[in-house]
């Protein structure tokens, strides 16, 4: 690859703008599908000289705080390079829901204020009203400093020359607030230094090339799209088919149109994005796909299962698609964002009762009992220059096939927390006996096997019952095969008794169950119940102590869709848990149904979506996390099925909730 030197991304995006201005960048797609906009190497440079002007003239100085809380969207790209050629730190965070929910997000998003403490707060002008004339008066002192703006006013404005600074490679770029921090949260400073280490190290892992492609739909608040998606196709020369979250939401296969359509060689995702694909794109959809330009896609940002990756490589084979372009990876923000990459699919088979007991591998062979196997699948080497350790508690490295805490240490790894010194010692600054430099606890369990990384599972979710490790992923994945159950929507833990430690599930059930709650409560739990107790004691010989069964909706996520162990754990260990349709063996718990479609409609809108029903407007527009979005729409099609349609088919952004609930009246 042609890639031009530079010591900070900066230096990089400008040589890019020099060398090939009328390549394209971006190509953003506004409907999720036709209807394009584009934005140069050229073009990009002169926004963001134009931006980092602006709020030079606003005072700001090099290392001063912005907030950018914008949706994806060339205004967040323009905006975001500003703030970089402008030595600003950018804090990218998430938008609010919706106009419903601006209080409930003040909640969240005030704490990441008071760490960042910024003196530019960059939003669309729906936020910017709210925060000027409906702030509630007790948060007005926090934003009394701040110069609140939209991204409108900012790049429709002429504001005068201004000399961009000067930058090296130790400054910092950017700060990346950690997704479901507790407490107060913590600020990664991405350094310039670290970024382009990071990046050097995936043209290799990634086979990155110039001028091609990566079809990008993740949120560009994240590390995931942010650092490997936006900067990594600026990085490596090549361009971006970017598009929203709800686009692909809605419609899933518009991500693998993407990438057919522009001939795309990257892209990447977590999990549940490729378990959406396997089940929602149609036959018919795959005959319109040319998957045959993908090199690699990551799949990662939480752990990696066998049979997902090998579901999708099998579903889209015939639409060209190579069996080593899916490629399970790991990383973190506080790496930039990748670590390790493999070169394809493959797994260890291991003995899980062995694994779980002695904490050590045992090879077995793939025709032992379905009850004996764990498959671990293999994450990839340490990139060149950086090193991976598993330790112990004493910070002992531990030799190959033992299970401890996986640590990291290299040029990718980023200086620390934004002025946390205590926790940037706690987390960056590890020292592990025989080594000289400080290493990166992960709070990651794995074991290195011939080189290459597995994970096994998180620190803090290990559940411990009589001396054997369980992992709690490999408890709700295997129960995702039970049919009554919502997969991913189940979450494993364990809780002190007289007895000593005992398992407890919580498990959201098929909402179309709960139609009848007698025939419910009296029958079809009871058999689930059993099929759940048999199967976790065939697979992992333990007894699940507490099931708790649930209504959909009632699991927290992440905005990327991964389950929220510990606030999910802290909440039903309180009990009054809110949805619970009953808990096994004990006597179980009412919940009342609605019959009624439209004010089924309301009602499911508002508990899992978390937003006001308004009826008759889009209903995209009540805001709602995209994960949330089409969970509701996948329990309302559960309750009431309509044979070979799909309502999905019928939605676009002008859809209301009464034209939802219209449809499904007119089919029952």
């Amino acid at each position: 690859m042609n890639q031009p030197t530079g010591a900070t991304i900066v230096e990089i995006a400008q040589k890019r703008s020099e060398k090939h201005p009328d390549r394209n960048y971006i190509t953003f797609l506004l409907d999720g599908d036709d209807q394009e906009d584009f934005l140069s190497y050229g073009q990009l440079d002169t926004s963001a000289r134009h931006v980092a002007a602006w709020i030079k003239n606003q005072g700001l100085e090099k290392k001063d705080r912005a907030l950018i809380i914008l949706p994806n969207s060339m205004e967040f790209v323009k905006i975001f390079y500003g703030c970089l050629y402008g030595g600003i730190l950018a804090v990218p965070l998430s938008e609010p829901a919706g106009p419903h929910q601006m209080q409930s997000y003040l909640k969240t998003f005030v704490p990441t204020l008071k760490s960042s403490k910024p003196k530019l707060l960059i939003t669309t002008a729906l936020l910017v009203d709210f925060l000027n004339t409906q702030l509630p008066p007790e948060l007005s002192s926090i934003f009394t400093d701040i110069k609140i703006v939209s991204d409108q006013d900012i790049l429709n404005a002429d504001p005068q020359h201004s000399d961009l600074p000067d930058l090296s490679p130790e400054d910092i770029a950017y700060l990346q607030f950690t997704s479901g921090s507790t407490g107060m949260p913590k600020g990664i400073m991405i350094g310039h230094s670290n970024i382009l280490a990071n990046m050097e190290q995936a043209v290799i892992f990634c086979h990155w090339e110039e001028k091609k492609g990566t079809a990008l739909w993740l949120p560009l608040f994240h590390d995931f799209g942010l650092a490997a998606g936006l900067i990594g196709a600026l990085y490596m020369g090549g361009f971006a088919v970017l598009t929203t979250p709800v686009h692909f939401i809605l419609k899933p296969v518009r991500w693998l149109r993407m990438i057919s359509k522009y001939q795309c060689s990257y892209s990447y995702a977590p999990p549940f994005a490729y378990d959406i694909c396997v089940k929602k794109v149609s036959d018919e959809e795959k005959q319109q796909l040319n998957l045959s330009s993908l090199v690699c896609s990551v799949f990662g940002a939480e752990p990696v299962q066998y049979s997902a990756v090998k579901n999708f490589n099998e579903k889209f084979a015939s639409c060209g698609l190579k069996p080593n372009a899916i490629r399970p990876g790991f990383g973190m923000a506080e790496t930039v964002i990748l670590f390790s990459v493999s070169k394809k699919l493959e797994s260890l088979c291991v003995d899980r009762q062995f694994l779980e007991t002695e904490g050590v591998v045992k090879l077995i062979d793939e025709n032992s009992s379905e009850n004996q196997i764990k498959h671990l699948v293999n994450l990839g080497t340490n990139m060149s220059g950086h090193e991976i350790v598993i330790k112990n508690e004493q910070n002992l490295a531990l030799p190959d096939g033992v299970v401890g805490e996986i640590v990291i240490s290299g040029p990718s790894v980023c200086p620390g927390y934004y002025e946390n010194p205590e926790a940037t010692r706690e987390t960056f600054q590890q020292m592990i006996q025989g080594k000289d430099q400080p290493f990166l606890s992960t709070g990651d369990l794995g074991i290195l096997w011939e080189k290459n990384l597995y994970f096994t599972g998180r620190i803090k979710d290990l559940i411990i019952i009589h001396g054997r490790n369980y992992y709690p992923q490999d408890i709700e994945y295997a129960l995702a095969q039970i049919s009554e159950l919502r997969a991913g929507c189940i979450v494993a833990y364990s809780t002190e008794s007289e007895e000593g430690e005992q398992l407890v599930l919580a498990m959201e059930v098929r909402k179309d169950l709960l139609k009848d709650m007698d025939i419910l409560q009296n029958y079809i739990l009871p058999t689930i119940d059993w099929k759940i107790t048999e199967l976790i004691g065939q697979q992992f010989q333990i007894y699940p102590a507490v099931r708790h069964y649930l209504q959909p909706g009632v699991i927290i996520k992440t905005s990327s869709g991964k389950i929220k162990h510990v606030a999910n754990v802290k909440r039903f260990k309180k009990g009054n848990i809110e949805g619970l349709l009953a808990t096994l063996p004990k006597e179980p718990v009412q919940s009342v149904g609605e019959n009624n479609i439209r004010a089924t409609v309301q009602q499911l809108f508002k508990k899992i979506v978390e937003q006001e029903p308004v009826m008759d407007l889009p209903f995209l527009d009540l805001g709602g996390d995209s994960i949330k979005t089409i969970e509701f729409i996948e329990i309302l099609q559960q309750k009431y099925p309509v044979p070979d349609q799909d309502i999905m088919d019928n939605i676009d952004e002008t859809t209301t909730l009464n034209d939802i609930a219209t449809w499904f009246q007119e089919r029952i």
